[in-house]
């Protein structure tokens, strides 16, 4: 008991049993009843008994609060990533005395900065744990004995902690503030991870950013990975770096990928399949993802807008050899994205154009739902704006913003205070356009609507004109597939309906289930029956001069 030791300790004094005094606040003895002080038993925490008995492990207190993370091999760190963990084991060495060891870590991805604090910490013989504020408990004397509980596991293991902000949106004043009173109190190696720089009240912690990999360095990396896979060359490689921009992790797990995977497609194919799953991870929830299939044969257009097009592949597809290998990245610097305009009315073919760029580019379609960007609060459009863009960065997918003017339309002259954020919006948007580095496409029904600011950064612009009766003829005998049952059809005479492609492709889709129903040939009859309910849904009667001839 209490008042036992201090009869049959040699020396003893009231005060090594005091709350704030070591044994009690590091709780290497405990009581079992603290209202009742000197006859209460005195006992040994079961973790440092243990210990003692030369049996360490993690407290069980913080088994599912804490996660072991290990750092990868050194060889697999690029340099940068090394001279960043040099770095932050180095703002740990020098903190300032009666101040913690604080180092706040600022950009990449979660398993990025993870890795990077689980090198840092090797670096000075630690281990690393990680937790995330929502394991923080928000009671203070919870929170205070977790503190305390976690800095004596820490000299103990040891270790460095890692408290993962997250991703998304900034946290609640409650969480913030429970997670600065949790920081301040613990005074062992400690990282700060997050997307963004944090605001804090208290004095700002040495701040090191995750550093961006140059294209070099991507390469390296790549080549590293894949050293051991059969039939992938330097050219293969740098077409892989020119298209994904991905963290050392995600390129590990590509990498990975192959090696488990068959070989009836190739490590080429394998590699860039690997890099597309990798990159999409972050925007399948931000847009709608196509699987193009569309090929050239499908676009009726005047060869003008097809030699456009063409260019826009040229673009893309030798951007390696452009940027890298040629050194205009270093000239240029900025604007290394490749921006088109796609302009035309409804149904006039924009969105399968950006179908065919996708799939001759091996790339994803992502049409970004406008819906889910722009948003009636101020300031929330540029943050949905910049995780679509900042998820995009990692390459492997065409961006379509369909309907662009809606979000990109004129900046307008302010009268009010949403009329200076609306302007706010379209210039951060002209910020990202000028600094993406992937394939975006834009879509508009408009294009005197767009501003002019903007339309100096797009790089190509491709006009798409309401079809005439040849396009229209060429469009009908396209869509009509050789397996179907035919009977009496007539292009030329189809083509007198003044629709869109668009249109065209509903049309006969329609006529074909009509025809499938009765158990007949696909003939003009069914065409017309299906034109009628097209022209209802445009709202538009259909002429005797469009259907003369048809039956």
């Amino acid at each position: 008991t209490f008042s036992l030791a201090l009869a049959a300790l040699p020396e003893p004094h009231w005060s090594a049993l005091t709350p704030v005094a070591p044994l009690r606040r590091w709780r290497l003895i405990e009581l079992d009843d603290e209202t009742r002080l000197t006859t209460t038993r005195l006992r040994v925490d079961e973790r440092v008994l243990h210990l003692v008995a030369g049996t360490p492990y993690l407290d069980s207190r913080l088994h599912g609060m804490l996660r072991r993370t290990v750092a990868p091999a050194e060889a697999e760190l690029p340099d940068a990533y090394r001279r960043t963990a040099d770095a932050v084991a180095a703002a740990w060495a020098t903190a300032r005395a009666g101040e913690p060891p604080l180092v706040e870590l600022v950009g990449g991805d979660p398993q990025s900065r993870a890795e990077l604090a689980a090198a840092a910490a090797r670096r000075a013989g630690l281990g690393l744990y990680a937790l995330t504020p929502d394991d923080l408990p928000t009671d203070p004397v919870e929170r205070d004995r977790l503190a305390r509980l976690w800095q004596r596991e820490a000299v103990l293991l040891p270790a460095a902690l890692l408290l993962e902000l997250g991703e998304t949106a900034e946290p609640s004043r409650e969480l913030a503030a429970t997670t600065e009173a949790f920081t301040a109190a613990t005074g062992v190696p400690l990282v700060i991870a997050s997307r963004d720089p944090r605001i804090t009240s208290r004095r700002r912690a040495e701040r090191i950013t995750v550093p961006t990999l140059s294209a070099e360095q991507q390469l390296r990396l790549w080549s590293a990975a894949f050293h051991d896979i059969p039939g992938i060359t330097e050219d293969r490689l740098r077409e892989l770096v020119a298209q994904f921009s991905l963290p050392p992790h995600v390129i590990r797990s590509a990498a990975a990928t192959v090696r488990r995977a068959g070989d009836d497609l190739g490590a080429t194919e394998l590699a860039w399949r690997a890099g597309l799953v990798e990159a999409r991870i972050g925007l399948d929830e931000l847009g709608r993802r196509i699987e193009p299939q569309a090929t050239w044969d499908e676009l009726v257009l005047p060869e003008r807008q097809l030699t456009i097009l063409r260019e826009i592949v040229a673009h893309v597809r030798q951007r390696g050899t452009v940027y890298q290998e040629w050194g205009f990245e270093s000239v240029l610097r900025r604007g290394l994205g490749v921006t088109a305009l796609f302009a035309g009315g409804s149904g006039t073919g924009k969105t399968l154009a950006a179908e065919v760029l996708a799939n001759e580019l091996g790339l994803d379609l992502f049409v970004i739902d406008l819906s889910q960007v722009v948003s009636k609060y101020i300031g929330e459009t540029e943050k949905n704006l910049r995780r679509v863009f900042d998820a995009a960065e990692r390459g492997g997918a065409l961006l379509l913003f369909d309907e662009a003017d809606a979000l990109f339309g004129k900046r307008s002259e302010v009268k009010d205070s949403h009329d200076r954020y609306a302007n706010l919006e379209v210039s951060y948007l002209l910020m990202r356009m000028e600094a993406y580095r992937g394939l975006a496409v834009l879509t508009t029904n408009m294009k005197k609507a767009l501003d002019n600011a903007f339309m100096r950064r797009i790089r190509f612009a491709v006009d798409f004109p309401f079809p005439g009766v040849p396009e229209r003829a060429e469009i009908w005998r396209r869509v009509l597939p050789e397996r179907a049952p035919t009977k009496g059809l007539d292009p030329q005479r189809l083509a007198q309906l003044t629709v869109a492609g668009g249109s065209i492709r509903n049309i006969a889709l329609s006529a074909a289930f009509l025809a499938a129903e009765e158990g007949d040939h696909l003939q003009m009859r069914h065409m017309l029956a299906a034109a009628r309910t097209e022209y209802l849904k445009l709202e538009r009667s259909l002429t005797p001069t469009e259907v003369r001839g048809w039956i």
